[in-house]
């Protein structure tokens, strides 16, 4: 039960960091095109895919360091998996009658879903994600009254 409660915790981590992330990108990309409001956005619906990442990363990177792969391969994986999980999520979002996003105006776009536009701040965020999971699961284990160990 209590690991049950530590990836609940995670999954929500993961997922308020994530909307927070959105709203503060979205934000400063307003600033860049000369919009002084910095006023950011997001929609609650992408708590699934920060929840999903929040359970995925864990058994992911601990299997790539595993094998020794050098972190610039491991951000590579981590950049490929958000891209993946975001055509993913958001075709079903269109599937289901939500636009969340839509990339279309943007060149090197796959229906809309994606864009190669981004995949510098996915590889960035793919150079912090292991950071950021360590620190997520030492919040988590801290709140399940759980001692923190790090994953082998």
């Amino acid at each position: 039960m209590r690991q049950t409660k530590r990836i609940v915790l995670r999954v929500l981590l993961f997922a308020l960091f994530g909307l927070l992330m959105e709203v503060f990108f979205t934000a400063i990309g307003g600033l860049l095109r000369g919009n002084w409001n910095i006023r950011g956005h997001t929609s609650l619906w992408m708590m699934l895919d920060y929840g999903i990442l929040g359970i995925a990363v864990y058994p992911i990177s601990g299997w790539l360091k595993q094998r020794r792969i050098p972190l610039i391969f491991r951000a590579v994986v981590y950049m490929l998996g958000i891209f993946l999980v975001e055509y993913v999520s958001g075709e079903i979002f269109t599937a289901a009658g939500l636009r969340i996003w839509n990339y279309s105006h943007l060149p090197l776009n796959l229906r809309g879903q994606i864009t190669l536009v981004y995949a510098p701040f996915w590889f960035a965020l793919g150079l912090g994600l292991e950071t950021l999971n360590r620190w997520i699961d030492r919040c988590a284990a801290a709140l399940a009254n759980e001692p923190f160990s790090e994953p082998s």
